[in-house]
């Protein structure tokens, strides 16, 4: 049996700050903007994204089944049930919710738990209304080398695809997936943010094609100048001019060669080195079929 208490412990010695889980955490507040009822945030931990909504002016609940987390939250100010989430979906009244969201919860769940989460969402939530679903991401090797094996409830990865099929599989409407842009993507380190850094349309793209001036400069004008220019100019035509165009075309292939493969490596970087954090998101449609008549009726 889990000891009580447990997640706080843990959140407490990983040091996860406040600061740092509302930063994160405040990339998913405008999905919740406009919402017609109350919100609530799942295993809400400390209950930052409730804090963070209720700053907004949105009216949210956070439910947590630790109560060493709940009594921090309540320190806090915030509002929470202290109670196992499906136990909590089960009692909400039908039609009732503005919203759910919750972070980091279905990957410490049996896939038959997080269906029945999602069923029993799909029930609670008025139609339009938005669930919100955050897990460590599938398609991060950070993800899968390091941060997941930290927590010691972690049961499975959820591919945002695989909850995505969840989602339209109890009937919420064109579910969609992504990436949060503010958690890292820590695998390669530096040498990744660097090349992100260099250009935000081809990171890559760190040799520019070589081009040079095929003139001298001029100079105060007389005629002994002009014709030692002219001399100049004629030598640099007959002797130099060849060479150099042949240098510059031979370091622009160079270059060229170096950004495809630059290239490669920054893509394969970018497959690899997705940030640690995914979700999916979906709406209850608005208007309910009659499942009082045959579908083909």
């Amino acid at each position: 049996m889990e000891d009580p208490g447990l997640d706080d412990a843990f959140l407490r010695y990983i040091q996860a700050t406040p600061e740092n889980e509302r930063r994160i955490q405040s990339f998913y507040v405008p999905f919740f903007s406009g919402c017609q009822g109350q919100v609530v945030d799942l295993a809400c931990g400390h209950g930052d994204f409730v804090q963070l909504l209720t700053e907004q002016g949105i009216d949210a609940v956070g439910v947590d089944s630790d109560p060493a987390c709940c009594a921090e939250t309540r320190r806090r100010g915030v509002n929470v049930v202290c109670r196992d989430v499906i136990d909590y979906l089960r009692q909400v009244e039908e039609n009732s919710l503005g919203g759910i969201f919750s972070a980091h919860l279905v990957e410490h769940l049996p896939y038959q738990t997080v269906m029945e989460m999602i069923r029993l969402s799909y029930r609670a939530l008025k139609p339009g209304s938005i669930i919100l679903l955050v897990t460590p991401n599938a398609r991060s090797a950070y993800a899968h080398l390091e941060s997941f094996y930290k927590h010691f409830g972690h049961v499975s990865f959820y591919h945002p695809e695989l909850l995505c099929f969840f989602l339209d599989y109890f009937g919420f409407a064109k579910p969609q997936a992504g990436e949060n842009p503010r958690v890292a993507a820590p695998l390669w380190g530096e040498s990744s943010l660097a090349m992100r850094r260099h250009n935000d349309v081809q990171p890559w793209q760190f040799f520019p094609r070589l081009t040079y001036e095929r003139v001298l400069p001029l100079s105060r004008d007389n005629l002994l100048r002009r014709a030692v220019r002219g001399v100049k100019m004629f030598l640099v035509r007959m002797i130099v001019q060849p060479y150099i165009d042949q240098l510059v075309a031979g370091l622009s292939e160079w270059g060229a060669g170096m950004n495809v493969l630059a290239g490669d490596v920054y893509r394969m970087q970018a497959t690899l080195d997705r940030a640690v954090e995914c979700y999916a998101y979906a709406y209850k449609p608005a208007s309910q079929p009659d499942m009082s008549q045959p579908a083909n009726s």
